[in-house]
């Protein structure tokens, strides 16, 4: 696994140097387990460019499990945008999800497959896989450090168009991610990657993205309060 990152770390970092842009990528959230099979989650994303707010958006979805390696769910997001111009476009958006996942000693493979559609808000002339319809399909390796709270992991999603036109029917953009999940002790979880996007036929297309994540477990947290409660 070393060896695996350090390569991918040098391939990183030769795309960091081509890079025109910079972001940073903040998330908080809560999620809750209902059931074996069913778990609710939401959250608030940040993403800071050029000193300023990006992109913010909050985000609800709803995850069913369907067996012990597929998972269905379904995201809504209300997305503000930030142009070029200094307007914010925004836009009504949900994501339609399967993942499915295999752990084989201490990896874990995952795929996600995307299917994302959006009403905008605003005018836009430009195709915006933030925005528009879209294919998404994200493989990712996970490796589980023996006696370590890290659990590093590698993924590249692929954005295929599939509107007509001049445009339409091929892959947008695409995006690499290293990064590691943290293994913290009670209800609290953090993720911290690094990440290249890189837009195809376009001037300026790659950006480089540092990201943190942290999300907080309710069912613990509500189950002791019951718990005690009780007494």
């Amino acid at each position: 696994m070393q060896r695996i990152a350090t390569s991918c770390l040098f391939v990183m970092l030769f795309f960091f140097g081509s890079a025109q842009s910079f972001e940073v990528w903040k998330g908080i959230g809560l999620k809750y387990k209902i059931n074996k099979k069913i778990q609710l989650s939401g959250s608030y994303n940040m993403r800071f460019g050029d000193t300023q707010f990006s992109t913010l958006f909050p985000e609800f979805t709803a995850k069913y499990k369907i067996t012990k390696w597929a998972h269905l769910s379904v995201d809504y997001r209300r997305v503000s945008k930030r142009e070029l111009n200094g307007n914010y476009l925004g836009a009504n958006r949900m994501n339609v999800n399967i993942k499915l996942r295999r752990n084989i000693n201490r990896w874990g493979y995952n795929l996600r497959l995307r299917y994302q559609m959006s009403s905008a808000n605003g005018i836009n002339t430009n195709y915006e896989s933030d925005f528009d319809e879209a294919f998404r399909i994200k493989p990712q390796v996970t490796y589980d450090i023996k006696k370590s709270i890290f659990t590093p992991f590698m993924a590249a999603e692929l954005f295929y168009n599939p509107l007509s036109g001049p445009l339409g029917k091929r892959i947008d953009k695409m995006r690499y991610t290293l990064g590691t999940d943290l293994e913290l002790d009670g209800p609290h979880s953090i993720g911290v990657f690094i990440r290249v996007d890189h837009r195809l036929y376009t001037v300026n297309s790659f950006k480089t993205i540092i990201g943190v994540n942290y999300q907080l477990n309710l069912k613990p947290i509500l189950s002791n309060y019951s718990k005690k409660g009780e007494l």
